[in-house]
């Protein structure tokens, strides 16, 4: 239910109010500061950690956030619940936050335009009624109060009287606004000063502050309130209270404020409550106790009514704007002051959260001080690290498009803005937007000489994954190969960054079936990282489980298996969350499993593994399809064709909507899925698919790469399903000659091949070299695999090998 109206009428006062009356209808009671998106994510995650989803990955903001709200929506932990959207300052933009499930929303909100986003109607608050701004005066002024009196005591019934007058006089100055009486009543207690002379100060405050014909989108009651406050507190809370207009209208960490020796202050009164703490707790103390602030000593921070800020920071601003400008200033260099410079580190979080709120707020995008661009461009980075993909977003294209536009596009740190910008893209999925901002900056750095620097460095480096995620590995092969050297003068061969790089090669090696030159990079890369991190380090095991993927391709499925369940076991062991690389462990697990000829085991750990991403990152995410083509695999081996084919059939589409009918993974969703078309007897259909595919292949990668012979080697089996026996034994003949080349003479694919093509020589004829052929993979399958292997228990029963492919990594 929303409630909407002027700010200050009392609409969080009035939702805080209900949930301490009903919080025992609910099983749970949920705060959601809503100023900001950013604000309503972190709540929300908050809730999660408090919910203790299991699933949750506080290192993957956006896919948390979903699970959240999905747990709500399912009600699970909780049923019942209460969520205070609280300041909501777009109806819309709030939608998407709002959880459909068994349980109950209040919005507050100065927004009117509920009925057209949320199809609602909300609920009007006014300012008090005169009789309710009497009585709430009364309440917490002692010198206001009714006095008991006994019948006849004219006296005291006077003195009602003349309270009652006051009172009334007061509450009608004060709009009947809650907010103005709050701040009224604080200063009559405080003070002991008399109804009447606050009056006249009230009304001199207001002569003076509206005196010229200034429109204040505040109600005149307010800012005559704190105006006559002010003029009581001592300069340091007063300093205080005008700084603390000039920051975000959200709490404010003691942290960001108490910065001894870091900042020079425009006063000798701010300075002191800057670097003495003694001085920063008397006068945020005074503030509470006038009610022009509030403290939470539990959270160390302090914080104005938003009211009272705005029309603080307003007038200020209209009265002597070189000093409000100043403050500005300070704030800025508080910021900046707050900065870690470790956006990579995970102990640094804490300290950038409390400065990110208040970034945009305070106007620091527009700050010329390069300390406080660096926190933005941190900020940026550290949020899509995080996973906050479009938090970081969020921030960074804004501050992107207004550093453009007043530092200029060639302007060094706005270049380096760009690429973290870029990368967020990426993560989010906006591919050719990446692409395009990682070589126009590129470009920028390299026309102005800039290439021996990290940020061209790490931009080269980024421009190369959007090649990846594109399809296009041999560019992103080559430009890497050209970066390494540039990196090793740099950085230094041992520096992390330049591992990376080496990490990046070795996947391009791999997309494009260069196996044992990418086990080369991998293994290096191991030792190196071993040494410099640790065995159990998220680095060292990354390259751990690259040594696994080179090995499995290169057909050592034993070896490749012991290594991937280590990994697996390890990040299990540390307690790693289902962040994006144990997924693509978990499924990798779960491919080696198949490899080696556990079927049932491998479809269990793949289904498991399938439910966690479309639960995580959703159905359609590239990461999610990834592993959906090798359950495709999985649900044939254990003959759940109908499911097989369900799969493939959706899996190859989305992966045409996400990445083109020409990717290689859109076309190795369609080989495996033309694998169960063959075995549910549609071998036609399955010639197309697989003719279709093999051509693709052929134009991205030349025939001799691993997805072109698998491609061609199901291919001949589809021919021989149709009955076209000497055009499978032709494709037989040159798949076996190729994989020999390729593969190797004792690779399980080329045994595969070598016995699939046994049964075409025999069905065209020649039994004598079938038999002969047959005998020789039996053989290597026993040297390689044992015949107890089911491919080898295949052939010995003169049965046909279907072939797979594996996604690439992009």
């Amino acid at each position: 239910m929303p409630l909407y109206g002027l700010g200050g009428v009392g609409k969080s006062e009035i939702a805080a109010e209900y949930a301490y009356r009903y919080s025992s209808e609910y099983s749970l009671c949920w705060w959601v500061r809503s100023e900001q998106q950013d604000l309503i994510i972190n709540s929300l995650l908050n809730l999660g950690r408090m919910m203790q989803l299991e699933d949750l990955r506080l290192d993957e903001r956006d896919y948390s956030l979903e699970l959240v709200l999905d747990a709500l929506n399912r009600g699970r932990p909780y049923s019942g619940w209460l969520l205070i959207f609280d300041n909501v300052s777009d109806a819309g933009t709030v939608s998407r936050f709002i959880p459909r499930g068994p349980g109950h929303v209040i919005i507050t909100s100065r927004d009117t335009l509920w009925r057209k986003a949320l199809g609602v109607e909300g609920i009007e608050v006014a300012e008090f009624e005169l009789e309710e701004t009497i009585a709430f005066l009364r309440k917490r002024v002692p010198a206001l109060a009714e006095i008991t009196a006994e019948p006849g005591d004219k006296e005291a019934v006077a003195a009602n009287a003349k309270r009652l007058a006051d009172v009334t006089e007061l509450a009608r100055e004060l709009d009947n606004l809650p907010v103005a009486a709050d701040h009224a009543a604080a200063y009559l207690v405080e003070t002991g000063v008399s109804v009447k002379e606050y009056l006249e100060s009230l009304r001199q405050n207001a002569h003076r502050l509206f005196a010229t014909n200034v429109d204040i989108s505040y109600p005149r009651a307010v800012a005559t309130t704190w105006s006559v406050s002010r003029q009581t507190i001592t300069p340091e809370a007063d300093a205080l209270f005008t700084l603390l207009a000039f920051f975000a209208p959200e709490p404010i960490y003691k942290e960001l404020i108490l910065q001894p020796g870091k900042v020079t202050a425009p006063s000798e009164a701010l300075q002191r409550v800057l670097d003495s703490p003694s001085e920063f707790r008397r006068a945020s103390r005074q503030l509470a106790r006038f009610s022009l602030a509030k403290i939470n000593g539990v959270r160390d921070v302090i914080q104005i009514h938003r009211v009272v800020q705005a029309v603080t920071q307003g007038q200020l601003m209209r009265d002597d704007l070189e000093a409000a400008e100043s403050l500005r200033g300070v704030v800025h260099s508080l910021l900046a002051a707050s900065d870690p410079n470790a956006p990579d580190r995970d102990d640094s979080e804490e300290a950038y959260e409390r400065s990110r709120q208040h970034i945009i707020a305070s106007g620091a995008l527009a700050s010329t001080d390069p300390t406080v661009r660096r926190l933005v461009i941190n900020q940026v980075r550290r949020l899509y690290r995080r996973g906050g993909f479009q938090e970081s977003l969020n921030l960074g294209e804004v501050a992107l498009s207004q550093w453009r536009t007043e530092f200029g596009s060639d302007d060094p740190q706005t270049l380096n803005l760009a690429v973290e910008v870029a990368a967020a893209l990426r993560r989010v999925g906006r591919w050719q937007d990446a692409l395009q901002l990682n070589e126009d900056t590129r470009a920028r750095l390299e026309e102005a000489g800039d290439t021996e620097t990290r940020t061209y460095l790490t931009c080269a480096r980024s421009y190369d994954l959007d090649l990846s995620i594109l399809g296009r590995y041999a560019e992103a092969l080559d430009n890497d190969m050209q970066l390494l050297p540039l990196y090793e003068r740099v950085f230094g061969p041992e520096d992390l960054d330049t591992l990376q790089m080496r990490n990046n090669i070795a996947i391009s090696l791999r997309c494009m079936g260069r196996f044992s030159e990418a086990l080369e990079y991998d293994s290096n890369t191991l030792l190196l990282r071993e040494r410099l991190l640790g065995p159990r380090d998220s680095g060292t095991l990354t390259s751990q489980f690259a040594v696994a993927r080179d090995l499995r391709r290169m057909g050592r499925w034993d070896d490749a298996l012991e290594i991937v369940r280590h990994v697996h076991e390890t990040l299990e062991e540390k307690g790693t969350p289902w962040n994006q690389f144990r997924l693509v462990v978990a499924a990798d697990f779960g491919v080696s499993l198949r490899r080696v000829g556990y079927y049932d085991e491998a479809a269990v750990q793949g289904e498991e593994v399938l439910q966690r991403y479309q639960k995580i990152l959703g159905e359609k995410n590239r990461d999610t399809l990834r592993a959906a083509i090798n359950i495709i695999n999985d649900r044939r081996i254990t003959h759940n064709l109908s499911g097989a084919q369900d799969l493939g059939e959706q899996t190859a589409a989305d992966w045409e909507k996400v990445a083109g009918s020409d990717h290689p993974n859109t076309i190795s969703a369609q080989v495996n899925l033309a694998a169960v078309l063959r075995l549910r007897d549609n071998p036609k259909m399955a010639r197309e698919m697989d003719e279709r595919a093999l051509d693709e292949f052929i134009r991205i990668f030349g025939e001799e790469h691993p997805s072109s012979l698998v491609t061609m080697t199901n291919l001949s089996s589809d021919l021989a399903a149709i009955g076209e026996v000497r055009q499978a034994r032709q494709w037989g003949e040159k798949c076996v000659d190729l994989h020999r080349r390729v593969r190797g003479d004792d690779h399980p694919c080329t045994l595969a091949a070598a016995a699939n093509l046994s049964l075409d020589r025999r069905a065209d004829g020649d039994v004598a070299g079938a038999e002969a052929l047959l005998e020789e993979a039996i053989q290597g399958f026993e040297e390689t695999l044992s015949r107890e292997h089911p491919w080898a228990r295949t052939a010995a029963n003169h049965g046909r090998q279907t072939f797979d492919i594996e996604p690439m990594m992009d």
